[in-house]
C-alpha cells in the first residue's frame, strides 16, 4: 500500500529552460549561476540540521545591462539603498545541499525571487521553471516527504527543506492576495519588483510566481 502511494506521489524540480533539463544538484546548478554573475558559498547547516548552499551576486556593474537583463551599477545601488531604507536584508538565493529536487514550491519561489532581484528579468521562466516528476526509486526511497498543501495534492516535498521564514513570507502573500483578489490584478513583494504575474492554481490557495500553476505542471 505504501509503495502504491509513493508511486502516485510527484515531486517538483528546478529546470534550466535553455536546455530543458532538470537541475538535480548544486554541482549542476553552480556553473549556471556563475554565468549569471553568482558565486556559490560553502554549504552551511541550519538550526534543524539541514545543510543549505547560498549564492552571492558579484557581477560587475553594467555587465548585464540592456537586453541581457540585470541591474546596472546605479540600478543595483538603488535597490540596495531601497532595501536598507526599508530595513530589509538583501535577498540571498539559496537551496538545500546537496540535492535540490523534491523541495517545497515556496523554497523554489524564494530562490527564483532572490535571483531575479538582481537579474531583473521580465520573464524569469526563460531561465528557470518548475516541473513535476515521479519520486526516484533509489534517491527518494529513504527520504521523508510531506504533502505540498492540505488539499489532496499529489505533490510532496522533502521534510525539513522549508524554513519558517520562507513559509511565513509566502503565506502572508497568499493571505494578502486572497483579501485583495477582487480589487487588484497583482501585488508588490517586499523587494519591490513586480510580482503581478503570480498565477493561482484553481481549487487551491497555493500561489506560484514566475513559474507555472500546479495544474499545468507536466509529470
Amino acid at each position: 500500500m505504501e509503495e502504491c502511494m509513493r508511486d502516485c506521489m510527484r515531486k517538483l524540480a528546478l529546470w534550466y529552460t535553455r536546455t530543458f533539463k532538470p537541475i538535480m544538484t548544486h554541482e549542476e546548478l553552480e556553473p549556471i549561476m556563475a554565468t549569471l554573475g553568482f558565486v556559490g558559498r560553502p554549504p552551511k547547516p541550519a538550526a534543524n540540521g539541514v545543510v543549505w548552499k547560498e549564492y552571492v551576486y558579484t557581477s560587475a556593474c553594467g555587465r548585464r545591462n540592456g537586453s541581457g537583463g540585470g541591474l546596472s551599477c546605479s540600478g543595483l545601488s538603488a535597490a540596495v539603498n531601497e532595501a536598507e531604507e526599508e530595513q530589509q536584508p538583501m535577498p540571498k538565493p539559496r537551496l538545500p545541499y546537496q540535492r535540490i529536487d523534491g523541495l517545497h514550491i515556496y523554497t523554489y519561489h524564494a530562490f527564483i525571487d532572490a535571483v531575479n532581484f538582481y537579474l531583473q528579468k521580465r520573464d524569469i521562466s526563460d531561465l528557470f521553471h518548475i516541473r513535476g516528476m515521479p519520486l526516484h526509486p533509489k534517491y527518494d526511497r529513504n527520504k521523508k516527504f510531506r504533502r505540498m498543501d492540505e488539499d489532496e495534492s499529489v505533490f510532496v516535498h522533502r521534510e525539513g527543506t522549508l524554513d519558517p521564514g520562507t513559509l511565513n513570507f509566502y503565506r502572508n502573500i497568499v493571505d494578502a492576495d486572497n483579501k485583495n483578489s477582487n480589487t487588484a490584478n497583482g501585488h508588490k513583494n517586499s523587494y519591490n519588483y513586480d510580482s503581478s504575474i503570480i498565477i493561482r492554481n484553481k481549487g487551491s490557495n497555493l500561489l506560484i510566481g514566475n513559474i507555472v500553476p500546479l495544474k499545468d505542471i507536466i509529470v
